[in-house]
């Protein structure tokens, strides 16, 4: 019986350390690898997910490993910004990326591995010395499923083949060696998107009746400027139908939407541009919505008296939502459906008072059609 609860005291406690393994403070300046510069819950593991990592106020960290962030992993260069930290990389003659100085923000796992710069105070700058060459050090982004890696903080090249080795690219990088400066002031943000701090947590396009809906939340902004919307027909000619103003400087959610009011009938793909002040750029994942409403949707009687039948179109998905709204927006009826192309749906009506009501109808696939209803007395 002891060693049972030893056991369970063993597993409660490692889950508990294994939580707390999850933040990781560097409270002494010093080299990353060393143990003993950071708190009470160590240095941060390698292949770090979902991991908060800061470097203290007053303290100089220098990164003498390769260090991968996966999942959303937050690394912070100072915590209040009252005093001066930096996070140092020396650069080496390395021939590989394992065997650089360097921190790669890895979406391998979804997520989107971020380091934020909190104040002006704050530094992450890449110091080469006699016989470097810097080729593999650095800040990098590897994105899949193309595992390219990117440089955005350091010398060129900008771009390392997936083997971590050739040079696929002998382009400068997009920061150089010095963050912050006068084109990215802090707070300054950099994420594993690549090019832009900006980070993208929501993209979505509905059809609402004739109709498209596109919306789109940000977590965090550095320096945007506006959004472009842009539509095909066919995913590889693309056409700008529109742009939304970003809020610039935001750590907080910013919601954002934009209505396409004249939708192809068949299929409509979108993706967002998003474009900073500088004139960078770069693209969301792209949505689909297929533009052809529902046939035969049909109401019936309107006016309503006792009852309103609901006729669904033949080509409704497998999953079918039928709702009666009132003026406030209140859901009265919801009633759900599986394989109901074709068939009339009736709905009690006798219970409400007189009045101005929305019937919508939403297929599997999120499109929706709505139909005003009367009822009378």
């Amino acid at each position: 019986m002891k060693k049972f609860y030893l056991i369970c005291f063993a597993a409660i406690f490692g889950f508990i350390g294994s939580t707390l393994a999850q933040t990781h403070t560097a409270i002494f300046s010093g080299n990353w690898s060393d143990n003993s510069i950071w708190g009470p819950s160590g240095p941060p593991p390698n292949n770090c997910n979902n991991c908060t990592i800061t470097i203290n106020d007053g303290v100089d960290v220098s990164i003498d490993i390769s260090f991968t962030m996966l999942g959303n992993s937050r690394l912070l260069i100072g915590s209040n910004g009252a005093f001066a930290s930096s996070l140092t990389i020396p650069a080496t003659s390395a021939t590989s990326i394992s065997a650089g100085h360097n921190i790669i923000l890895s979406n391998g796992s979804g997520g989107n591995p971020t380091i934020k710069i909190i104040s002006s105070l704050s530094s992450l700058r890449l110091t080469r010395g006699p016989g470097t060459t810097a080729i593999y050090d650095g800040v990098f982004s590897r994105n899949l499923p193309d595992q390219v890696y990117f440089k955005f903080v350091g010398l060129k090249p900008s771009l390392i083949a997936a083997n971590g080795i050739n040079i696929a690219s002998n382009t400068p990088t997009i920061y150089g060696t010095s963050l912050p400066n006068a084109a990215n002031p802090a707070p300054f943000i950099i994420n594993s998107d690549g090019t832009l701090p900006v980070v993208l947590t929501g993209f979505n396009a509905v059809l609402n009746n004739l109709v498209v809906d596109l919306s789109w939340t940000t977590s965090a902004e550095i320096n945007s400027d506006h959004f472009g919307i842009e539509r095909s027909i066919n995913a590889s000619n693309w056409q700008t139908i529109g742009t939304v103003e970003a809020s610039g400087f935001s750590s907080i959610a910013v919601n954002y939407s934009y209505v396409d009011k004249s939708p192809s009938d068949n299929a409509n793909y979108y993706r967002l541009k998003i474009v900073d002040r500088d004139g960078k750029y770069k693209y969301s994942p792209i949505k689909v919505v297929n533009g052809k409403l529902t046939k035969g949707l049909n109401v019936f009687p309107n006016p309503a008296n006792n009852f309103v039948n609901v006729t669904l179109g033949s080509d409704m998905g497998i999953g079918t939502t039928i709702r009666l709204i009132n003026q406030f927006g209140q859901v009265l009826q919801e009633k759900k459906l599986s394989h109901a192309a074709g068939s009339t749906i009736s709905l009690p009506v006798h219970n409400y008072p007189q009045g101005n009501y929305i019937l919508q109808v939403t297929d599997e696939d999120g499109s929706r059609q709505t139909r005003k209803l009367l009822i009378s007395r």
